[in-house]
């Protein structure tokens, strides 16, 4: 059931003492409830912004989410319910747990996570993230539509259900004193790259190698930077500034065990499915800004008139359009357009469809994703050479982050992306290899690519 408490604008002090209220109204018994049960109370209040509420909650697990076009923001902490795993038997089974808890008297009621790029390869930093995870957080705060809700997701379904005891202590540290993120500088410890100049040159020659004989057309190679800096960096506020220089894209930050944050800002939606409507988008051919308004109309004119850049943009296009063919009555493929970031130019093609009856979010999800925007093409070979030359664990970065409705469900591919834990951030970027690539050039668009990340901690 949803409880309503939408009839005027609290302050959050007056917020939380109407949400425990509430609470106390909710009966729950300890023991194992073999159905689930599932209540929503959600409360207006003025309005919170939002990473500042975040920094300021003392728990582990912490998401944020905001959209591409501003419209809807989230805020998350704690875990009414969390469905994760470290290995990915079944797609169809993962998507089919969380609508188990999802109906219509909880509308807005949504599962926030992920998963990864590559189940085989996931390192220790990883851990706490897992395979796949999604999270209903026990408390959220959102805006959307020019309304701030705060709400509480209540869940009863086996052995680890809460009690409403438990849900109140919860409610009771949580804390707002409307104080915004207090901007501190930081300075540079070391840097390391992952892999170095040289071994991605030796990298970029071995793809080349492959693709000139046939094995495979497209190959995208991700870079690691470690950055240490001399003081504690505060995620919270990279995230904001980060949010400052980013203007239309999606940005994201989970964290699960307290530590390790996962944080970006992708210019990259996987796809939207709304009812029985589908949206996705290829995003592949990339040039840096310019200087001037004049340079940066040039590299614009260069990005649409590149064979290379086209050739990589078209592998993209051709496989999400051969990915929702069978899925959809109709898939309506868009004109290519150039989509312009702070730190570059993108080709972007969108593409809308119209499901076939009974097409489930698991089905959507396998047919894309990975795209050759992040692994390749053929897929498989693509992959093959990313395990035998990367050298690391991709974890979440280029895997696929979002959230999971009844109504709606929404994926982006987690790019532009880095992982931050007391002195070190470590930033994650890749670039397309295909026929026509060189290292330098593919080595500097990595660079421009994690140019947002370097200029909100003024790194050189």
């Amino acid at each position: 059931m949803v409880i309503n408490s939408l009839d005027q604008i609290h302050n959050f002090a007056d917020a939380k003492t109407l949400m425990a209220a509430e609470l106390k109204k909710l009966v729950t018994a300890e023991g194992c409830y073999k159905e689930p049960s599932v209540a929503r109370i959600e409360i207006f209040v003025k309005d919170i912004d939002l990473l500042s509420w975040l920094s300021q909650q003392q728990v582990k697990t912490k998401i944020y989410g905001s959209h591409q076009t501003g419209v809807y923001a989230i805020a998350g902490v704690g875990e009414a319910l969390c469905v994760s795993g470290d290995t990915i038997e079944s797609h169809a089974k993962i998507f089919q747990r969380l609508r188990l808890y999802l109906n219509s008297e909880n509308k807005r009621m949504q599962f926030y996570g992920g998963f990864c790029f590559d189940e085989q390869n996931l390192g220790r930093e990883w851990a706490s993230f897992g395979a796949y995870k999604f999270v209903v957080p026990q408390f959220e705060v959102a805006t959307k539509d020019g309304m701030m809700i705060f709400s509480c997701n209540v869940i009863q379904h086996g052995q680890a259900t809460k009690t409403i005891d438990v849900v109140l202590a919860e409610l009771e540290r949580l804390r707002w004193d409307e104080q915004p993120l207090k901007v501190v500088d930081v300075s540079l410890d070391t840097r390391r790259d992952d892999p170095t100049q040289d071994a991605w040159r030796r990298n970029i020659q071995t793809v080349l190698s492959e693709i000139r004989q046939k094995n495979c057309e497209k190959v995208v190679l991700a870079r690691k930077t470690n950055f240490v800096f001399k003081k504690p960096l505060n995620p919270w506020l990279i995230a904001q500034q980060l949010k400052n220089v980013t203007p239309n894209s999606y940005h994201f930050c989970f964290q699960f065990n307290g530590e390790r944050l996962f944080l970006g800002a992708s210019p990259e939606r996987l796809f939207i499915r709304a009812g029985n409507a589908v949206e996705s988008e290829a995003l592949a051919g990339t040039r840096a800004r310019g200087k001037t308004d004049s340079d940066d109309n040039r590299l614009k004119g260069e990005l649409k008139s590149s064979g290379k850049e086209q050739h990589e943009h078209k592998v993209v296009v051709n496989m999400i359009n051969e990915g929702l063919k069978p899925l959809c009555q109709k898939v309506m493929v868009h004109p290519q357009e150039i989509i312009s970031v702070p730190n570059g130019h993108h080709l972007k093609t969108r593409f809308q469809g119209l499901l076939n009856d009974g097409v489930q979010d698991e089905e959507i999800f396998q047919a894309l994703h990975p795209t050759p925007a992040v692994g390749g093409s053929p897929t498989e070979e693509a992959l093959g050479l990313i395990e035998e030359l990367e050298g690391f664990s991709r974890g979440w970065y280029t895997g696929a982050i979002g959230y999971v409705g009844l109504e709606q469900t929404e994926f982006v591919v987690a790019i532009r992306s880095a992982m931050v834990q007391d002195r070190q951030m470590t930033v994650y970027a890749g670039a397309g290899i295909v026929e026509g690539s060189t290292a330098k050039d593919e080595w500097q668009e990595i660079e421009h690519k994690i140019g947002n990340f370097l200029r909100v901690l003024n790194v050189k």
